[in-house]
C-alpha cells in the first residue's frame, strides 16, 4: 500500500513538473522529463500534430458570416458581424486549445466554447463545442489516421433542434467543420450542414485576424 501511494506521488511530481515547464507556451514537454515518463503516458504527449495547431493560439478579431444556419434557408442572405472576439489557450499541458468565442449577432449576444485536440492514438483532430443556442454538445472527429495537418475536415453530426429549419426538427444532420491555416495571423473556419435529402450547405464562414500573440 505504501508502495503504491509513493508510486501515485511520484508520478503526481512528474506531471505537476511537466505541466509547470509548458505552462505558458503550451508546447510539448523537454526530452528530459518526457524520458522519465512510462510509456503509456509518453504515447499521450503534445507532439506533431498538436504543433500545427500553434497558430490558432491567441487573440483574435473574427468577421462572421451566417448562411444556412438559425433556421434560416441556404438562399437567404448572410447575416454579418465584424465584432466577434475569439479567445484561445493551451490547457491539459498543451494537449487542447480552448476557444471562447463572444459577439452580437442582429443585436443578440453569441457565446460558444470549444476544445480543440489530436488525439495521437488515433492520428486524428477532435473538436467539441457547446453554445447559447444549442442543448447538446457539438462533436466532431478527422478521419482516423489522416494525421497532422493545416487543413482540416472534421465530420460529426446532431439531431436537430430548428437550427437547420423546422423541417429537420428531430432528425440527423450531418455536418463539417473546415479549419484553414493560412499562416500566423490569419485563417478561416467554416461550417457545412448536410439536411436530409439536401445538398451540403455553408452555414457558418468565420475568417480570423490575429490581434494579439
Amino acid at each position: 500500500m505504501r508502495a503504491t501511494v509513493i508510486g501515485i506521488a511520484t508520478l503526481g511530481m512528474m506531471l505537476g513538473t511537466t505541466h509547470a515547464q509548458d505552462k505558458e507556451v503550451g508546447t510539448a514537454p523537454s526530452v528530459a522529463a518526457a524520458t522519465d515518463l512510462p510509456p503509456w503516458l509518453r504515447r499521450g504527449l503534445p507532439g506533431p500534430g498538436h504543433a500545427m495547431l500553434a497558430p490558432l493560439a491567441g487573440i483574435w478579431r473574427v468577421q462572421m458570416g451566417v448562411y444556412a444556419t438559425l433556421g434560416r434557408s441556404a438562399d437567404a442572405p448572410p447575416i454579418t458581424s465584424d465584432d466577434f472576439v475569439t479567445r484561445r489557450e493551451w490547457v491539459a499541458g498543451g494537449r487542447y486549445l480552448e476557444d471562447t468565442t463572444e459577439g452580437t449577432l442582429e443585436k443578440s449576444r453569441y457565446w460558444r466554447r470549444g476544445w480543440l485536440g489530436y488525439d495521437n492514438m488515433a492520428a486524428r483532430y477532435e473538436w467539441v463545442t457547446i453554445d447559447e443556442a444549442n442543448a447538446g454538445m457539438m462533436r466532431y472527429v478527422s478521419r482516423t489516421g489522416s494525421g497532422p495537418q493545416t487543413s482540416i475536415d472534421l465530420f460529426g453530426t446532431f439531431v436537430d433542434q430548428g437550427v437547420a429549419g423546422e423541417a429537420f426538427v428531430g432528425k440527423t444532420v450531418p455536418m463539417r467543420t473546415a479549419i484553414r491555416i493560412e499562416g500566423q495571423d490569419r485563417h478561416v473556419i467554416e461550417l457545412y450542414f448536410t439536411p436530409p435529402g439536401r445538398k451540403e450547405a455553408l452555414a457558418t464562414r468565420a475568417i480570423y485576424t490575429r490581434t494579439a500573440p
